[in-house]
């Protein structure tokens, strides 16, 4: 039986309640889960830590654009001045309520050089740019808080800052590199092409992609080689349009389609865990429709499996 590849998922975010590294106890997904800051990490760590884990997960490891301020790149500052440095706000009562609650700032290069595991980490990410996200009223996403947005947002200059830096991480490392963009996507291949097309090992996989095709193909599929972009597919985000989505697997190199679900998978409910299963089952089975010529869902779990090895390795 051909193994179904969600190759962009999460672990929790809550300082208050670790997960413990509950992995949902389902093994038959390859996964790639992904840290996107200092408190998913230490769920994930424990998780990967599970002698199974080498069968089943493979362990990202990278500050998401929406945590980005969260650290601080070169000399440290004082609480208030690296919030008002990296921050971009009109409110300052809002931004005011916000520094309360924020924590300190963490120093990025330490954050690197202590959690970063050579025989650990198997990919950097999640990592990339977002032009919309806006900050929560309680300074950052966390599972299950409807703490309401803000106006504040992230400065794109620190968002760039902190991408850069992990870019070099994999660059130095030789791993490959999960990217989320939002708005930025000519960004992104600006910077990928500066810090990642010298270093032909470093191959680089587009989660949940919401560019324009002309992007996708005139500028990631035609700098980079065909076999060093990925394009991860998800049901939600890609396939919220079943016939756009289609039109999506049809555009792109059959070697480069990844699937993933994007979601936290420490949820050990049977439910929760089955509907994780069947979002992966539902996109195999439209990019086998999309493909046609008589291809079927297990043609596309097959070779999504193929692509994901080729991605990981």
């Amino acid at each position: 039986m051909n193994k179904l590849v969600d190759a962009h998922c999460h672990v929790s975010t809550d300082p208050e309640s670790p997960c413990g590294g509950d992995d949902g106890g389902f093994q038959g997904t390859v996964r790639c889960v992904m840290s996107s800051n200092p408190y998913d990490w230490s769920n994930l760590k424990k998780m990967a830590s599970n002698g199974r884990r080498k069968d089943y997960i493979c362990v990202g490891f990278g500050v998401h654009p929406w945590y980005s301020h969260l650290f601080y790149v070169g000399e440290q500052r004082d609480k208030l001045s690296h919030y008002q440095g990296v921050l971009e706000y009109k409110d300052a009562d809002q931004f005011a309520r916000l520094v309360q609650v924020l924590p300190a700032p963490l120093d990025l290069e330490e954050y690197i050089a202590r959690e970063f595991d050579d025989t650990l980490v198997d990919v950097i990410g999640e990592i990339g740019l977002d032009k919309l996200f806006r900050l929560p009223a309680n300074g950052f996403y966390t599972q299950g808080d409807k703490a309401r947005l803000t106006t504040v947002k992230v400065k794109l200059s620190h968002q760039e800052a902190v991408f850069r830096r992990f870019c070099q991480l994999a660059r130095d490392t030789r791993r490959p590199v999960s990217i989320h963009g939002v708005k930025c996507h000519g960004k992104l291949n600006d910077i990928c092409n500066e810090e990642l097309l010298p270093c032909s090992s470093v191959k680089i996989c587009l989660h949940s992609y919401t560019g324009s095709k002309e992007t996708l193909l005139g500028q990631w599929l035609k700098t980079f080689s065909p076999d060093r972009v990925f394009v991860s597919l998800s049901k939600w985000i890609n396939f919220k349009n079943p016939e756009e989505g289609n039109g999506l697997v049809r555009s792109l190199p059959p070697t480069c389609i990844l699937t993933e679900t994007d979601f936290p998978i420490d949820n050990p409910d049977p439910v929760y865990q089955v509907d994780l299963t069947e979002q992966l089952q539902y996109l195999n089975a439209q990019i086998a429709q999309a493909w046609g010529e008589g291809h079927d869902a297990s043609y596309a779990t097959s070779h999504v499996y193929d692509n994901f090895q080729r991605f990981i390795k």
